[in-house]
């Protein structure tokens, strides 16, 4: 384990100070897991070592990373267990690995299965029981997917989550905005010509309302595929129910402009609710904070203090003491 002194030589003590909270604070039995997504420690070097460092600091369980950031392990030869040793010296576990692929044009598609694969038998090395699967950009932002184009793309994950089944690891495709997933007719298309056996979601209520998505008829209807939640807010003006938001996303020259992702607590997702239908269904996924702001409000550690603070002080979330 890293011990407290190891970790006041990374420089991150004085920073995370004002996040520490006694565990008194979390509800009893609650079984949730917490982890980071490595994507708001990429501008640290060497990455992804200090981003561990940080997240084993700030108490989260976990760590869920992109797949070409393990790629420095899996790219020399190396075998699971050097990435996962350097996870044990640090007490983290591997939530998942984020993964992609195309899935509208059939001419890339066995690629995609194929990577998909090789990435599910990774994970599943390490005990994982998902993978988060981002689909493609759209063809046009200004237009809705249409249904021959949904078809295809409904065609194709649920092959991909039918072979993946035969690994033992949920396909779990990931609505974001500006993907060909972004808006509620997409979703529901994807849902319901699915087998919900093999089709599940790693579900982030950020992304679900920018695009007009209403992350609470999401828990409601679709609770019972849900592999593992993220973690990201939005302006309250995005609100679907409070304040009447229908999507489209704003474009993504406006999130490069004004950074559309927000701290929880900005208003825009109402988390207590939806950490409301996680406890009373017992349930015991990952929830990954997925906020890649990386320092543009202040400092990378005051985003992680910062949500530390509203997941342990708001929330309630178990997380390991400073």
């Amino acid at each position: 384990m890293l011990s407290r002194r190891n970790l006041m030589g990374t420089g991150l003590a004085a920073a995370a100070v004002a996040a520490s909270a006694p565990h008194a604070f979390a509800l009893p039995g609650d079984k949730i897991k917490y982890a980071t997504s490595g994507n708001q420690f990429s501008p640290m070097q060497p990455h992804p070592e200090e981003g561990i460092k940080m997240t084993a600091y700030y108490g989260y369980h976990g760590i869920e990373p992109f797949d070409n950031q393990t790629r420095k392990f899996r790219d020399r030869g190396q075998s699971f267990e050097v990435f996962k040793d350097r996870l044990d010296e640090v007490g983290l576990e591997l939530c998942t690995i984020g993964s992609g692929g195309q899935y509208l044009d059939t001419t890339k598609f066995q690629d995609t299965l194929k990577n998909n694969l090789d990435n599910a038998r990774y994970v599943k090395q390490f005990g994982c029981n998902h993978l988060k699967v981002n689909l493609n950009s759209r063809p046009s932002d200004e237009r809705d997917m249409t249904v021959a184009e949904l078809k295809v793309i409904a065609g194709h994950i649920n092959e991909v989550g039918k072979q993946m089944a035969d690994v033992g690891v949920r396909f779990a495709f990931h609505p974001h905005a500006w993907t060909v997933c972004e808006r509620t007719h997409e979703l529901d298309y994807l849902m319901e010509n699915t087998d919900p056996r093999y089709v599940w979601l790693t579900f982030d209520p950020g992304h679900a309302t920018l695009g007009g998505i209403d992350p609470m008829r999401v828990m409601d209807i679709y609770y019972s595929r849900l592999a593992a939640l993220h973690l990201k807010d939005a302006e309250a003006k995005y609100n679907v129910r409070r304040a009447g938001w229908k999507g489209p996303a704003p474009s993504q020259e406006e999130h490069r402009r004004v950074h559309l992702y927000k701290r929880m607590g900005a208003g825009g997702v109402d988390f207590p609710g939806i950490f409301k239908i996680l406890r009373a269904n017992k349930w015991t996924g990952w929830a990954t904070l997925d906020f890649n702001a990386q320092g543009r409000d202040g400092t990378i550690q005051d985003d992680m203090n910062r949500h530390k603070e509203y997941l342990v002080n708001v929330l309630k979330a178990d997380l390991k003491h400073i």
